[in-house]
């Protein structure tokens, strides 16, 4: 009876390695697509600055090619829809279906109207990295 606790001691500590050791390689994959992300943003930022208007960066985004939706609501801007472009995905937690992550170009309204309306005129605020849960319950 008296190896038992070390037995027990032993399972653990093997148990606890093989968890640290399991996290290190998923750290790694981790930082490089938060790095991927950070150069996705830095691209944009490089070419798109704040108080260019919608009409400009929205030009500039299909002159590329580039797909992009519409959002309300991204942080603390809510005078104008967002533009989002989506650079990746992460895993999702268990209540929710998507976890995805965007840049998001941040506008702010120049004219008055309805909440939430994309207009030309609207002015870029800021370029972001956005992290957004969807279909969750």
């Amino acid at each position: 009876m008296g190896c038992r606790p070390l037995n027990v001691t032993l399972l653990i500590l093997v148990a606890l390695s093989a968890t640290t050791v399991g996290c290190a390689p998923r750290k790694r994959v981790q930082e490089k697509r938060e790095n991927t992300y950070q150069m996705a943003l830095r691209s944009y930022s490089e070419v798109l600055s704040p108080g260019m208007t919608r009409n400009r960066v929205e030009d500039y985004l299909k002159a590329k090619n580039v797909e992009f939706s519409q959002m309300c609501c991204v942080e603390d801007e809510r005078t104008s829809y967002a533009d989002l472009i989506k650079i990746g995905k992460e895993h999702a937690p268990w209540y929710c279906e998507h976890h995805n992550v965007y840049v998001a170009f941040q506008f702010a309204a120049v004219e008055p109207r309805k909440p939430y309306e994309a207009r030309d005129s609207d002015v870029l605020k800021k370029i972001t990295i956005f992290h957004w849960l969807e279909g969750c319950m």
